[in-house]
């Protein structure tokens, strides 16, 4: 078994770029057969690549294609905030250039801030009661397309959502082709109504809903329940990530890959944290789980977005051989 440090050098090297060179063949179909063979459905959020650069007011999913791509990423849990409209940026812009007579910068209130988000949310309801799911078909086909599978489809449900708009993210997942909606922040602690609420959507479209709440593993509302497994959060609370796959791989709709510290830790670069990547990985690859394992970039990294990712993915393939 390689040690920690030795899977980071590899992933580095860039060593499964050099094999698929060696052989004339591009990085994704030497990832995708390897992958295969090794009984793992390895994948990536596309919440990793977060930060990549938005235009209000259109969707990114043709901007997230060749990142993924480098990556040899061929399956994703899909964000919904890349199939939508972004939003303003009320960040701090650019400086204006030197001039004799200076332009004045405005900065927004929190007023103005918060009047924006209103209305911005008010937008997007709009936006997911009248986009047909014809729109959500087209992007599951550019996405195949380029040999990437929506097996997921993250949604951050909140309070503010009424019945039919939960019905409309349900329409929007199985148009992408996804089997698992990720409720992304959703815990029975912290939105016990809004969990609720999900239930019956979940059952009328035999869909399952995943969430991150490892604790309730146990106690999940419905069969159509999941736990989206973070190994990263299981480590931080002084889990045993291992030991709660094996006790609990009935209930898992996926795992998510990070390494975090214990005690609350913060994200670090694989190989750098306490998460036991490898050994889950392994334990992924010697049982045949069925389920998807989605890398997931959540560190400050000093690479683009798109760098990090493929660093990542690289790291959790030579975990696995």
């Amino acid at each position: 078994m390689h040690t920690r440090r030795d899977i980071g050098k590899f992933a580095l090297s860039g060593l499964a770029l050099r094999t698929a060179a060696l052989v004339g063949l591009p990085a994704s179909s030497v990832f995708g057969s390897v992958e295969a063979s090794l009984s793992v459905r390895l994948g990536a959020t596309t919440w990793s690549l977060r930060d990549l650069p938005r235009v209000p007011g259109k969707d990114n999913v043709e901007d997230l294609i060749k990142p993924l791509k480098d990556a040899g990423v061929t399956e994703v849990d899909l964000w919904s905030y890349n199939t939508e409209p972004a939003g303003p940026n009320f960040g701090p812009g650019a400086p204006p250039p030197p001039a004799a007579y200076p332009v004045q910068v405005h900065h927004f209130t929190p007023e103005e801030i918060s009047a924006a988000n209103i209305a911005v949310r008010k937008l997007l309801l709009d936006y997911r009661m009248t986009t047909p799911e014809s729109h959500y078909e087209a992007i599951r086909a550019k996405l195949a397309a380029a040999g990437i599978k929506v097996s997921a489809y993250s949604v951050k449900y909140d309070d503010t959502f009424a019945d039919d708009e939960i019905d409309v993210t349900f329409r929007q997942a199985k148009a992408l082709g996804a089997t698992s909606i990720t409720a992304l922040g959703l815990t029975a602690a912290s939105k016990p109504e809004t969990l609720k609420k999900l239930v019956p959507f979940a059952e009328k479209h035999q869909m399952n809903v995943s969430l991150p709440d490892f604790a309730f593993a146990g106690a999940l509302p419905s069969p159509r329940f999941k736990v989206n497994a973070d190994i990263g959060a299981i480590t931080a609370a002084n889990g045993s990530p291992v030991a709660f796959i094996q006790e609990n791989q009935a209930s898992i709709a996926q795992i998510t890959i990070k390494d975090r510290r214990r005690n609350k830790g913060k994200n670090e670069q694989f190989g750098d944290g306490d998460t036991p990547i490898q050994e889950v990985l392994r334990l992924v690859r010697d049982k045949k789980y069925a389920f998807p394992v989605f890398v997931e970039y959540e560190y400050l990294g000093i690479g683009t977005p798109a760098e990090e990712l493929q660093r990542c993915m690289d790291y959790a393939r030579v975990a696995i051989a």
